[in-house]
């Protein structure tokens, strides 16, 4: 979950990570290191209370990346949370079900709309999601959820290779 900051636009506030069962990895608070703006409660579920023993952010992004790096990562509309972590991971590795076209078959929406993770949370595994704010395990395993309704198919629409960040790191 991204919270605004007073020079840098967005930071981390919250990070969730998940295992394929959807056990939890990591989940902790992370106090940005300017000063928060807005908490976008509505949309992250953070509200200043829960950043006041935070882990500092530049300790909260060795634990995270310990989790992350050289793995598959699974996620909703993951680019802000890697900006948020300053990360580029391999564009191979990741798997994003806001991109994955698989899914939106799946939840029998347009192709070239991109959907919620509660739109398609609800069309296709049938369970409401972020009903009253976010929750950032909640979404990990939602993420998770979708990813593996649509695994099997996920290369056959997905190729990383036709998005000009595959070769970013190259340039």
């Amino acid at each position: 979950a991204v919270v605004s900051t007073q020079s840098t636009g967005s930071a981390l506030a919250r990070c969730s990570v998940v295992d394929y069962a959807g056990e939890i990895l990591f989940d902790g608070y992370v106090r940005p290191i300017q000063p928060v703006t807005d908490y976008r409660t509505r949309w992250s579920g953070i509200k200043p209370k829960h950043l006041t023993s935070a882990t500092p952010m530049v300790e909260a992004r060795k634990l995270i990346l310990r989790h992350l790096k050289g793995k598959y990562l699974v996620g909703h509309d993951l680019q802000n949370d890697f900006q948020a972590l300053n990360f580029k991971p391999h564009p191979a590795l990741v798997k994003d079900t806001s991109k994955c076209i698989a899914l939106r078959h799946l939840a029998g929406l347009d192709v070239k709309r991109k959907p919620s993770l509660r739109l398609l949370t609800r069309l296709i595994r049938g369970k409401d999601i972020q009903s009253a704010s976010h929750c950032s395990i909640e979404d990990a395993r939602a993420a998770m959820a979708l990813f593996k309704a649509a695994e099997d198919n996920w290369e056959d629409q997905t190729n990383p290779f036709l998005d000009d960040s595959y070769w970013a790191h190259l340039t």
